[in-house]
């Protein structure tokens, strides 16, 4: 689906904030998220709307305002969200960010409009609805392969992938694919009613689908792959489709 100007549905992706000075902007803290993702909304024929991080009690308010929400990467997700202390790997974490995502994802699931997670909007999708993280994948899970690439470019695929059977992942992208990687937490116990349907050769968890099909998610970055390799635009255009089918039903 070629981006257009008759867009029908809109899609809202939750920003990032600063929390910490910068050279560019010292401590003029600001709200944004990464135009990749607005880009891949746009390609696919929808109208990205960005969310500005708010109070958790707004989150119905916003979803009302849109037909699809988008959850990007970031920061670490705090396991205390999921009743764990958080190891020494953890690293940066944003419990205003958590706390007002997962308020987001209620609310969508609540009013029936689709969700897509990518790398932690999987987790912080994994985590609303009840289920945990490894915080480090190589200290709890055993992976061994290198699932943050920094710093080899963005766009570069450096691990395979082999996706469930007949699952969203397969019917559009096939089997087995090579994809981007920055991220140490991965998914661990999964939430009510997610499956896992893509895993890494080292079993860590690489994409996600809800038994209704409405939440769906990956720990890669299509975003920044699909310029490279146009084939990940499939995954916004999948998205957009459900989008758009579920608010024509």
């Amino acid at each position: 689906m070629k981006e257009n100007m008759n867009m029908t549905v809109r899609v809202g992706i939750a920003s990032n904030h600063l929390i910490h000075p910068t050279d560019r902007f010292g401590t003029n803290f600001i709200d944004y998220i990464q135009r990749d993702y607005v880009t891949g909304l746009r390609q696919a024929g929808t109208l990205p709307v960005v969310l500005p991080l708010g109070d958790p009690k707004d989150a119905e308010d916003y979803i009302s305002g849109v037909d699809g929400l988008l959850l990007s990467g970031g920061q670490g997700v705090s396991p205390i969200l999921y009743g764990e202390e958080p190891l020494a790997e953890v690293a940066e974490t944003d419990i205003y960010r958590d706390e007002f995502e997962i308020s987001l994802i209620r609310a969508a699931q609540d009013a029936g409009k689709p969700v897509i997670g990518i790398c932690r909007g999987m987790q912080i999708i994994n985590v609303a609805l009840g289920g945990t993280l490894y915080q480090d994948v190589y200290k709890q899970a055993g992976a061994t392969e290198k699932h943050n690439q920094y710093p080899t470019s963005w766009e570069i695929p450096t691990h395979h992938i082999t996706t469930a059977e007949d699952s969203w992942l397969n019917r559009i992208l096939g089997e087995r694919f090579a994809v981007n990687s920055f991220h140490h937490q991965g998914l661990h116990e999964p939430g009510e009613n997610l499956k896992v349907i893509a895993r890494s050769d080292d079993k860590v968890a690489e994409a996600v689908e809800s038994d209704d099909g409405k939440i769906i998610g990956v720990e890669f970055h299509p975003e920044m792959m699909r310029v490279a390799h146009p084939e990940f635009q499939k995954i916004f255009d999948y998205f957009v489709n459900l989008v758009q089918n579920n608010t024509h039903n």
